[in-house]
């Protein structure tokens, strides 16, 4: 039974570290990406002769402002909001409708510092589970199951998840509200498109559940011990 759960417990691990590194991945290649672009584009304007400072392409970098929208009712129905595309193996002129995209404003309020200051409580989050989740199999594996250190690595792990479900709401949010103050789009209204996955709030409740269960057959245990 214990093999069972340890693969189990093995398949998790190997699932969450999947999905935390493919994101890493994405996220990663977007930097070089936009990395290589930038020194592409910095050893043009030295050939040119054009000396840029090395901060005004921070500055700008972190003044980008992700925006989620819709086109307006006219806009929408009509599917005629000015934007177009090129298919390059027909070379045919299509209507385009934006839903997300990455604007740079000259003036722009700073928000890259407070998107990072979550991402970094995230991964606080985030160690917290794995070390809650690691003592677990190792009681289980010890064969304390019907005691309170199960209940509690339960706990901090259900609760660091949905921790992690509400940052990505405050993250959503804050973006949300900042864009709302700082910009309106003839075309387009502001929305919110990208949610934090429900996935989460499911494993967090489900954690806690369980905890719940482990403390009432441990009460149940309690109780039968002290009849006998």
């Amino acid at each position: 039974m214990k093999k069972k759960f340890n693969l189990y417990c093995g398949l998790l691990i190997v699932a969450i570290v999947f999905g935390v590194g493919l994101h890493m991945f994405k996220m990663g290649y977007q930097m070089y990406q936009g990395g290589k672009a930038g020194y592409n584009m910095a050893k043009k304007e030295k050939q040119m002769g054009v000396d840029r400072d090395p901060m005004e392409v921070v500055g700008k970098i972190y003044k980008m402002a992700p925006v989620e929208m819709m086109p307006k009712g006219e806009y929408l129905m009509g599917f005629n909001s000015g934007d177009s595309i090129v298919n390059l193996k027909t070379g045919e002129k299509m209507p385009m409708m934006t839903v997300m995209g990455i604007v740079m404003p000259e003036n722009g309020i700073n928000r890259m510092g407070v998107l990072q200051g979550i991402s970094y409580l995230n991964l606080i989050l985030v160690i917290v589970f794995f070390v809650a989740f690691i003592k677990l199999v190792i009681s289980v594996n010890k064969g304390r199951i019907f005691e309170k250190s199960t209940e509690t690595q339960l706990a901090w792990g259900g609760w660091s998840v949905f921790a992690m479900y509400l940052m990505g709401w405050v993250a959503q949010l804050y973006n949300y509200f900042v864009n709302v103050q700082e910009f309106e789009f003839e075309a387009y209204d502001l929305t919110i498109m990208q949610m934090p996955d429900i996935a989460l709030l499911y494993s967090a409740f489900g954690m806690l559940l369980f905890g719940q269960i482990f403390k009432i057959g441990r009460k149940m245990k309690e109780e039968q011990e002290l009849t006998i």
